[in-house]
């Protein structure tokens, strides 16, 4: 009895224990530390030792967002063995792609001597961030301003903006931030743009859901400019509260509740959504659900659709049922089945809806030819009716409808005209071929006569 006691004891503070027995031994690390060369790149470097010889080296390292799992990228830098090893590696964001400012960057040393001991050193962090400028911050529970270049009065504008922002969201779409949305303001565009790589030169403001982050410039414009914040916000939480690694977010949906929690339309949206309803000329809600088009009237039309639909989702059937929408999309339900169990409608009905409280008619659809796929790109505002940035064209087609002006079908004449120009073209070529040939041929037959004879 007293043995199987103290078996049972020895289970139990295994139990509560279970790492005591299986920790690793104490990384003895030095300078360990990241060196940021912004927006390029950061380099890790510390010196590292153990009582025999280094054998492996491995750098482990990462940014802080949302994930599908967890996500471990390793380095392997070259080093001289022995029982003191200088390391360093660089991560070239020019190749990698850029991370969003703000960022936070974490990395650790793992290593093994030649006795078979590995080592492992605690987790260091870094805020990818310019050095360069004076930042200074202002916060609230779910809000963090940070910026430079203007006073701290703008900042607390902006502070209130955000706060307004997540205030409407949750009353609207029962959305609320997991942890504070960080805010990185420029002064302009321009010093916006030189903060990140490979972003189009007309890029006003970016949102990052997965790490909750937004950066943006200011347009001197300040009630435009809280907007934006509003506007951003909504695509933050959106992006967090209907997260998914699997399914996708309409953009339609995305980019409507952020219109929505805006305000009322402004007078160019405005003027592109009621030239529309006068013409009969809405897209279909189903080709809207990738990215819309680049084309400024069309791309202004797409965000005022988007608002006109979320705005008659939630004043007819609801916040209660929007969140629930969310949820489901984030728990990876197709949009039509969502849409079904919850408005009891998928995406062609809640068109038909739609237009018939605008007083029209179904559209008679035919099938799109592909189905959009979920694209990870970041979302913007278009500033006094030029959009800053539009994404790229949606990767589904959708086919032309009888509203569809720019519709198209057959051969025009100018087609016709090149295939019989590049037609007789060739058989021109083909017959000076022919000619240049036979001319050879005849030659060689003539030198063979004269030396017969």
């Amino acid at each position: 009895m007293q043995k199987r006691l103290i078996l049972f004891l020895t289970l139990l503070i295994t139990l509560l224990h279970p790492t005591s027995a299986l920790a690793a031994p104490q990384a003895d690390v030095e300078a360990d530390s990241a060196t940021l060369d912004f927006p390029n790149t950061v380099t890790f470097s510390a010196t590292l030792k153990a009582s025999a010889e280094i054998t492996s080296v491995v750098l482990e390292y990462g940014n802080e967002q949302l994930n599908c799992g967890d996500v471990i990228a390793k380095a392997f830098p070259d080093f001289q063995p022995g029982t003191s090893a200088d390391v360093s590696w660089t991560w070239d964001m020019r190749q990698s792609g850029s991370l969003p400012p703000g960022t936070t960057i974490w990395w650790r040393w793992r290593y093994v001597d030649s006795s078979g001991t590995e080592f492992v050193s605690d987790t260091q962090t870094v805020t990818w961030l310019d050095d360069i400028h004076d930042w200074q911050t202002v916060t609230s529970a779910g809000i963090h301003i940070h910026y430079y270049g203007a006073d701290e009065s703008f900042a607390r504008s902006m502070l209130a903006a955000g706060e307004e922002g997540l205030r409407r969201n949750k009353e609207q779409a029962g959305m609320t931030p997991d942890i504070p949305v960080q805010i990185y303001v420029y002064p302009s565009y321009d010093e916006m743009r030189d903060a990140i790589l490979y972003e189009p030169q007309w890029t006003g403001d970016l949102a990052y859901s997965d790490s909750s982050i937004i950066i943006m410039g200011t347009s001197g414009s300040a009630d435009f400019d809280k907007a934006t914040v509003i506007h951003e916000v909504t695509h933050v939480l959106v992006g967090r509260n209907a997260f998914t690694c699997i399914g996708f977010i309409p953009t339609w949906l995305n980019e409507g509740l952020a219109v929505y929690n805006e305000g009322p339309l402004d007078e160019s949206m405005q003027s592109q959504f009621d030239i529309a309803l006068r013409d009969d000329a809405f897209f279909p809600v189903r080709s809207l659900g990738g990215n819309f088009s680049e084309i400024p009237e069309k791309a202004l039309l797409s965000y005022a659709q988007s608002y006109s639909v979320v705005n008659f989702m939630l004043e007819t059937y609801g916040q209660e049922k929007m969140s629930q929408l969310l949820t489901a999309l984030s728990n990876a339900e197709p949009v039509d089945t969502a849409l079904l169990n919850i408005y009891g409608v998928d995406t062609d009905g809640l068109d038909a809806a739609w237009r018939e409280s605008l007083g029209l008619a179904p559209l008679i659809v035919a099938q799109a030819t592909a189905q959009p796929t979920a694209t990870y790109v970041p979302t913007y505002v278009p500033i006094d009716g030029i959009p800053q940035a539009i994404t790229a064209t949606p990767g589904a087609i959708p086919a032309s409808s009888p509203n569809n002006p720019d519709s198209t079908s057959g051969f025009s004449g100018p087609k016709i005209a090149v295939t019989v120009f590049l037609l007789c073209f060739c058989l021109v070529f083909l017959l000076i071929i022919g000619v240049i040939v036979l001319g050879v041929v005849v030659r060689k037959g003539n030198a063979k006569g004269g030396k017969n004879g």
